[in-house]
């Protein structure tokens, strides 16, 4: 499977701007051969996007950059980070990435692990994942993790989660495992 990175300076906030790197990078990608193009965590909205959240048009207009997104996919899929709301209980949003494939529904992967440490306050404004599962692309179960999800406590100084979702995932039979991040 080709995959393509899409790496994009999304700037915080500049929701048209970051429609247009998104679906500039997706486009070249694609045409490269690109089978999957994945952008960075947040990319629609930028990292990190605050309190920008809470304003009353900013998370609906970033749903709205998604399903822009979603009517210009053509054969390959794009994997693009934006903040979907959260429908249960909890706090009202999640940091996510969206599966876009043309003909099929939008289908969504939360982040897991929102760290709240140093420059981060995910926790202020996300929920994070009840739950892990693969999705099926182009015949192969991927694992989609953003950004934290991906990390374990071999390569950090002590354990800071309960839950490991990449281990989750594999155990689920991903066969590959990609990573939406904005930290470098």
């Amino acid at each position: 499977m080709k995959i393509g990175f899409a790496q994009i300076n999304a700037v915080v906030g500049d929701l048209s701007g970051n429609y247009e790197l998104i679906l500039a990078g997706y486009e070249r990608l694609a045409a490269a051969g690109a089978e999957v193009v994945l952008t960075p965590e947040l990319a629609v909205t930028g990292y990190p996007p605050q309190d920008l959240v809470f304003k009353s048009r900013f998370v609906p207009e970033n749903l709205a950059i998604v399903e822009k997104l979603h009517a210009s996919v053509r054969d390959a899929a794009l994997l693009v980070g934006f903040v979907d709301r959260n429908e249960g209980r909890g706090k009202p949003f999640r940091n996510a990435a969206a599966l876009l494939e043309r003909g099929k529904p939008i289908r969504k992967i939360h982040k897991s692990l929102l760290p709240t440490y140093d420059v981060f306050d995910e926790e202020r404004y996300f929920e994070p994942a009840s739950r892990v599962e693969p999705v099926e692309v182009g015949g192969k179960k991927i694992g989609v993790t953003i950004c934290e999800d991906i990390w374990t406590e071999h390569y950090l100084p002590r354990p800071l989660y309960d839950v490991e979702p990449v281990r989750s995932l594999v155990e689920q039979g991903a066969e590959i495992i990609v990573n939406l991040t904005s930290s470098i």
